[in-house]
Parts: C-alpha cells; sequence; structure tokens
C-alpha cells in the first residue's frame, strides 16, 4: 500500500464515522417523539340519560393565556352520537406550543345549537404527561 493512502485512510474513517453519526442522529431526531405532543382523555357526565343521536360533543384544544381576551382554539374534535364516556385525541406538533402559555380542553355537547352539557372547572393540559385526561360536562340549567 501506499504510503499517503496509509496516512489518509485513518483520516477518512474518521471522518466517515463523524459524518455518518451526524446523519444517523439528524433522521432520529426526525423521528423522536417530542415532535409532536399527544393529548387524550374522556368526555363523561354523571346522569344516567341516552342523548339524542343528533346532540354534538365538542372538544376544543385552546391557548388560554390571556385573561382578558377569549381564547384561541388550536384544535377541535367533533362527533355525535354522544355517549358518556366519549374518547378524544389530538396530535399536536411540539411548535404549536409557546413556552409560558396555558393550554386547557373545553368540551360542551349541543343540541340543535342549544347547550346541553358544559365543563365548569379548567381542564388545564401538562404537556409533559402522556396521561389521559378526564373532563367532566355539567348538565345546564333551564
Amino acid at each position: 500500500m501506499k504510503k499517503w493512502l496509509k496516512r489518509v485512510l485513518p483520516i477518512v474513517s474518521v471522518v466517515g464515522t463523524f459524518v455518518g453519526a451526524l446523519v444517523v442522529g439528524a433522521l432520529a431526531g426526525c423521528a423522536t417523539p417530542n415532535a409532536g405532543v399527544e393529548i387524550q382523555g374522556e368526555i363523561w357526565f354523571k346522569e344516567r340519560i341516552a342523548l339524542p343521536q343528533e346532540a354534538v360533543l365538542t372538544v376544543e384544544l385552546k391557548d388560554v393565556s390571556l385573561m382578558d381576551a377569549p381564547a384561541i382554539i388550536l384544535a377541535q374534535f367533533e362527533r355525535s352520537d354522544v355517549s358518556t364516556p366519549a374518547p378524544f385525541q389530538f396530535l399536536i406538533h411540539r411548535d404549536q406550543f409557546e413556552s409560558g402559555h396555558t393550554y386547557a380542553i373545553g368540551a360542551k355537547i349541543t343540541l340543535n345549537d342549544k347547550l346541553l352539557f358544559i365543563n365548569t372547572q379548567a381542564y388545564n393540559i401538562d404537556l409533559g404527561s402522556s396521561e389521559p385526561m378526564s373532563v367532566l360536562v355539567q348538565k345546564v340549567g333551564r
């Protein structure tokens, strides 16, 4: 083997290993679970009643950071044929969430645009937790 090749080969090997590690690291970064946030749980109500099939459950993922302004809806899920418990799930890219902001789940059940049930307490989201949420909606008085 030529002298110059013996000197260059170890350098090429080290550079190749380094570049290979960078490529693998970059690809692994694209597939990490940190790229998305999964928020899941169930909406439920205490009453033992069957709702009409036309009833609509609406679940919203909201930015509730500003006190004097309406919440900003980041995602919304609707479904009819509502039963209790009713599962929900959002998969949102992590970059949609801003540091220092507060996010919450809001839920309501309507029938012909009339409110039947709504959550009456805050259900803030812990972005570091993968635990399912349990959101109680209360019957609206008439």
